[in-house]
């Protein structure tokens, strides 16, 4: 198993640079195919109707000032598409397709991000996002949550500093729930080339049987695959905060991590472990609902 097409949204920002390099990291390992998706926004949406009186004349102005912005944002996009393919010696083709090293193509659409990933990502083996913050666009917000919950496709999240290679060292936080059971399954073809593995299980002070690890394990082993083990105790601590900062400082590429359930990721996509996993990833972090 192996994954041959990767899907990352761009948008002519500076965290594009994040996203694709994490992409091109991501595909590596298995010389597959990285999309980037650029989704125009429709610049008729950007008057806001029905608040002010606007004239005709006032009204095209701003959609025209939409419509250069979005063009402004495009060849951004493309622009550092290009360099970072250079940089990494990619080769830039016209559509998806088959190689024998990593290649990548671009790709625009019309309409709003979410809606465009809910038809792009369903036949994408991996969607690789920026990290998400609270002040960022609904649209990405929307899209991502989106990708994770409804679609059920695998995440990436990138981080500020990507590593040059995704899946040499793994470490998979488990806390013996579906999600995390998901996530780990999901990321079989990055455990499968591993060169370490490590299981991170935080438990609370009431919880004295490492949430599953040894089960873990046995399961690996099944798969051909060893490795080791860390529990920590909780104590009050952020469990996400722990497991970003062993996963980075044991020099690990990627961390595996459970989503929550859509309705409980709506309430806490700000507040709470998730939020902390997608807005402070010190490593990429592989998501699954």
């Amino acid at each position: 198993m192996s994954f041959v097409k990767i899907l990352v949204p761009v948008a002519g920002a500076g965290r594009d640079r994040f996203a694709l390099q994490t992409a091109f990291a991501a595909a590596r390992p298995f010389n597959a195919h990285v999309v980037a998706l650029f989704v125009h926004a429709d610049p008729r949406e950007s008057v806001p109707y029905g608040e002010l009186p606007f004239s005709p004349d006032i009204v095209q102005d701003l959609i025209d000032t939409a419509a250069d912005l979005e063009k402004a944002a495009s060849k951004a996009a493309r622009s550092t598409l290009a360099t970072l393919a250079a940089e990494a010696d990619i080769r830039i083709v016209g559509a998806p397709q088959r190689s024998d090293a990593v290649t990548v193509s671009y790709y625009e659409v019309s309409g709003h991000l979410a809606r465009a990933l809910d038809r792009e990502a369903r036949l994408c083996d991996l969607v690789v996002f920026p990290p998400i913050r609270e002040t960022d666009d609904p649209d990405i917000q929307d899209g991502f949550i989106r990708t994770l919950t409804k679609l059920e496709r695998p995440v990436l999240l990138s981080s500020e500093k990507p590593p040059e290679q995704i899946g040499r060292k793994v470490a998979v936080g488990w806390d013996g729930g579906i999600a995390c059971a998901h996530a780990l399954t999901s990321a079989l073809p990055y455990l499968a080339q591993a060169e370490a593995i490590e299981i991170l299980s935080i438990q609370d002070t009431s919880n004295h049987h490492g949430s599953g690890v040894d089960e873990v394990a046995a399961y690996l082993a099944l798969h051909g695959l060893t490795c080791t083990r860390r529990i920590f105790t909780r104590n009050g601590d952020n469990v996400a905060e722990i497991l970003l900062e062993n996963a980075a400082n044991g020099g690990f590429d990627m961390l595996v991590a459970g989503g929550y359930g859509h309705s409980r990721l709506m309430e806490s996509i700000f507040g709470g472990v998730t939020e902390h996993i997608v807005s402070h990833p010190k490593i990429p972090v592989f998501m699954m609902h």
